[in-house]
């Protein structure tokens, strides 16, 4: 397992939120991939969040960028090792669009939209 998703399922402990790793994927037209990334279903987008990493295919990335999911570029500086403050405040940003009742104590951020409440 790569860096990245060890540092997603770290939070995915610590934050008490979902994140699916390693997580397959389907384009418009019906393709199906596979990121070594982490997938989000709760935060960004109705959609979820993919987060495709350094560890993806040039391909993976580029394919990545034909879906529908919100997609963020993070800086591994940041974001490996896992640290609590940069990932909270992230996901504020990103917003929530999971089950109301499910929303995490911690979160801040905008409901169903990006940026905060």
């Amino acid at each position: 397992m790569n860096s990245f998703a060890k540092a997603w399922l770290e939070a995915a402990k610590d934050l008490n939120i979902k994140v699916v790793h390693p997580f397959k994927f389907k384009t418009p037209t019906g393709e199906e991939f596979e990121t070594v990334g982490v997938y989000l279903p709760d935060f960004g987008s109705k959609n979820g969040t993919l987060l495709t990493c350094r560890f993806d295919s040039d391909e993976i990335m580029e394919i990545a960028d034909e879906t529908n999911y919100y997609q963020s570029a993070l800086n591994p500086h940041h974001y490996e090792p896992y640290n609590r403050n940069d990932y909270i405040e992230a996901l504020n940003d990103w917003g929530w669009f999971g089950e109301p009742e499910k929303t995490p104590k911690w979160f801040k951020g905008g409901f169903a939209k990006h940026g905060d409440a």
